[in-house]
């Protein structure tokens, strides 16, 4: 029966991969800084009171924590592992976390860099996407391994560079959170009464305060985490930039300037019809909904 260590187990993500490990049959330990046993009783596994002790024997060793003490527990269990070994990550940052993996993993010891792009909130894998962040010569036995499991479970699989994998996720995980959570903010400065707004909603306006209101429900911790990419600080002052253009133009009363700025996105978006069409199922699929519940 194959071991693995989930460092952060005691957290949500890592309870997540603690309980779908657990059903695939392996032999599961949680270890977390808090030392939250009831956790792992509650889950059914063990729990790892020596973590280093338990790395040593373990076949894999899945790492959990927050962005920022990521690289810290890698340097402290990697090299204690064995040879045949698997360490992996599943944060939302790569570069420095593979970097991490492949410095302090002896020789022998296989890394895999690992982030699920989904929240502990979904109940499977199916539809869901897996990105891995292969080291090359670090990787070849447990890669089919480790993607032929999640594959069997209707994940998709993508793989990518670390550098890159943290370039795209600067624009898809913290450029979208972050202007979420803008407009929340934004709703919070100006005492606006969201659910009275319900009343006189629009169905793309209520999809998008439904999807403000989905980030602002989760775990701030996480969502700070994931603005922790190196790459994202230019997306987001290239995000408020561009802003206050818009802002800029409209303040002085220049249309022109400002449709040119929204013609200007729209050519280099591409497929704006076809977005058009998608968001309308999503529109007309809401409205039917609605329909139905009233």
């Amino acid at each position: 029966m194959t071991r693995i260590l989930i460092l952060g187990g005691t957290g949500e993500t890592g309870s997540w991969f603690a309980r779908y490990f657990k059903e695939k049959g392996f032999n599961v330990a949680v270890w977390g800084p808090s030392g939250k046993v009831a956790v792992a009783e509650r889950l059914g596994v063990r729990y790892a009171h020596d973590k280093i002790k338990e790395a040593t024997e373990s076949d894999i060793v899945l790492v959990s924590v927050l962005v920022e003490k990521t690289v810290e527990v890698i340097r402290e269990v990697a090299p204690r592992m064995h040879a045949g070994s698997l360490i992996m990550d599943v944060t939302s940052v790569k570069s420095g976390p593979v970097k991490a993996m492949k410095t302090y993993a002896p020789k022998g010891v296989e890394v895999l860099g690992t982030h699920p792009m989904f929240g502990p909130t979904m109940p499977s894998l199916r539809g869901q996407t897996i990105i891995l962040t292969p080291v090359q010569g670090k990787s070849e036995k447990w890669l089919p391994v480790i993607r032929s499991l999640f594959e069997a479970d209707g994940a998709r699989i993508e793989i990518l560079e670390a550098d890159e994998h943290d370039e795209i996720m600067a624009v898809v995980q913290a450029l979208t959170h972050f202007a979420y959570i803008g407009i929340g903010a934004a709703l919070k400065a100006l005492d606006f009464d969201v659910e009275r707004s319900r009343k006189f909603m629009s169905p793309i306006y209520e999809i998008m305060i439904d999807f403000v209101g989905r980030i602002l429900d989760q775990n701030p911790e996480l969502y700070a985490a994931i603005q922790k990419n190196p790459k994202a600080m230019k997306v987001r002052q290239t995000f408020v930039t561009e802003c206050m253009r818009l802002c800029e133009k409209m303040d002085a009363g220049d249309m022109e300037g400002f449709k040119q700025i929204m013609r200007d996105a729209a050519k280099h978006y591409g497929g704006t019809h076809e977005a058009l069409e998608r968001s309308d199922r999503i529109i007309n699929g809401r409205i039917r909904e609605n329909i139905i519940l009233n």
